[in-house]
């Protein structure tokens, strides 16, 4: 139940962020030209990797100390806290210092205005911040701050928008509505700052622990800071530099959609899934809970996987209209990678559940390497397929040497009958859609097909066996408490996992 209620809440800090997120950038791509779309996409991704550089591997790492020192060593958590404090403190100088040494040399990093640079520069910062205490609050496992935050920081954003819509509806416009809501953001999770456990000034009480957690904010710092640069929309800055700025707004658009698509359901299992795998990991059932989590997230995954598949030319239609329609491919081919990324969070929780960080930030080293080669070598020829086929062969490199290397540490991916069970589900619902889809057009094709794809997949599962045992014991526990005929379809689904 307990986990019911925290995904609940991170349901609300999810959907909250990243839909109100996606209605934003629907406004702002209507309201700027194709070009214009795409000069903003590449100065929003600068300003998103300052964020990051600030927090690369201090969040994880604090989301994981925190849970950990929460379940075993609870009187030296805000000796931990003083600890990484410190760290970020650190982390922001450094930042400011490389972002003013590149503005020194000039160095173009935004094709904007240079007081919105440094305007944009001071507002990531704060975000940054925002993001490192919503961190804690993770590891504290007190979703309901960050829906709370979510709820209030949200809304601000998408206002802000569309003031900037209605009367400055420009690049500059847009940057500063973004520079707007990172300080909404901070604010909102500064006015909950006595929630986090509160210390001294002293962090020797965790001196056998320094080294520790030093090492993996070190390595979990170059996993994510590579992994941004290569992960994170970075074709978008290629394509804009190579003077393909529409396309890098159909990139952006495609990621934008493929991310959202994905955090739509799966992504509020993997909210509340790295507390849980650290405290799976001090009880000693890390595999277990990995299997679990690779089940279900197989699961959710297709739920949205097949329909956007299916219609994504006419989700980009309604909601970017006519002049986004070559987005439709990128969008195709991301939401196909993103859902890999997915499945593949099983590997990628065990490896630092295990402390493998700096054999992983070796792996996002040699990546980046080669991205930076693949970029500048096959992007500016081919524009946006070439960005695709870049991000494709990273994707996929990464998601080999992960397993691999996980794999030393006793991992194995989910038993392939159960992927062919649940896979075969999806393929048997998709039929009828197909079907359908000669009689049906627009939006209505959208809604009925994914409706019926939806019914059908998740009764099928029962069939194919796609469920596991826990979705048995929790249709037990509902059963008696259920109306009349909705007793008779839990019995059935009972029976069917039990046969």
């Amino acid at each position: 139940m307990r986990t019911i209620i925290q995904a609940s809440l991170a349901a609300v800090n999810l959907y909250s962020e990243y839909f109100l997120g996606l209605l934003v950038s629907i406004i702002i791509a209507r309201n700027l030209s194709t070009e214009d779309y795409g000069i903003y996409s590449s100065a929003i991704w600068v300003a998103g990797l300052i964020t990051i550089s600030i927090n690369a591997g201090l969040s994880i790492t604090v989301t994981k100390f925190v849970a950990e020192f929460k379940l075993k060593n609870q009187k030296q958590l805000s000796s931990l806290l003083v600890f990484i404090h410190h760290m970020l403190i650190k982390r922001i100088l450094l930042v400011i210092v490389c972002f003013s040494l590149l503005i020194l040399f000039d160095i173009k990093i935004m094709n904007v205005p240079f007081w919105l640079i440094i305007t944009i520069l001071s507002c990531a910062i704060f975000k940054a911040i925002y993001v490192y205490k919503t961190s804690i609050f993770k590891g504290l496992q007190r979703f309901d701050i960050l829906a709370k935050t979510s709820m209030i920081a949200n809304p601000i954003n998408l206002v802000s928008v569309a003031c900037c819509a209605y009367f400055f509806p420009t690049v500059e416009g847009f940057l500063l509505a973004y520079c707007f809501a990172c300080l909404a953001f901070y604010l909102s999770i500064l006015t909950f700052n006595k929630q986090i456990p509160a210390g001294g000034r002293d962090f020797s009480s965790i001196e056998e622990h320094r080294r520790r957690i030093s090492s993996q904010v070190y390595s979990a710092s170059a996993i994510i800071f590579f992994g941004a640069i290569v992960f994170r929309q970075s074709q978008v800055l290629v394509l804009e530099n190579t003077g393909f700025l529409s396309e890098a707004g159909y990139f952006n658009i495609a990621f934008i959609l493929a991310t959202s698509a994905v955090t739509l359901i799966p992504g509020i299992y993997q909210e509340v899934l790295l507390p849980k795998i650290t405290q799976a990991v001090g009880k000693g059932s890390l595999k277990e809970g990995i299997l679990q989590a690779q089940r279900y997230l197989l699961i959710l995954c297709l739920l949205v996987l097949l329909p956007v598949l299916l219609y994504a030319d006419i989700v980009i239609d309604i909601l970017y209209g006519e002049r986004y329609k070559d987005a439709v491919f990128a969008l195709q081919v991301i939401i196909v990678l993103r859902v890999c990324v997915v499945i593949n969070d099983g590997a990628n929780l065990t490896l630092i559940s295990h402390d493998r960080q700096v054999s992983m930030a070796k792996i996002n080293f040699f990546i980046f390497i080669l991205a930076l080669v693949l970029s500048f070598t096959i992007t500016p020829e081919y524009g946006v397929n070439g960005a695709l086929a870049v991000y494709t062969v990273l994707v996929l490199l990464l998601l080999l040497l992960y397993n691999h290397l996980a794999k030393r540490d006793d991992y194995c991916f989910m038993p392939w009958k159960a992927f062919f069970s649940i896979f075969f589900s999806a393929l048997l619902a998709i039929l009828p859609v197909l079907l359908l889809n000669q009689y049906l057009d627009g939006l209505t094709a959208l809604i009925v097909g994914s409706f019926v794809f939806c019914v059908l997949y998740l009764n099928l599962l029962f069939i194919t066996r796609g469920y596991d045992s826990s979705v048995a014991y929790v249709l037990k526990k509902i059963h008696p408490k259920a109306p009349c005929l909705l007793q008779r379809y839990l019995t059935w689904g009972i029976r069917q996992l039990s046969s």
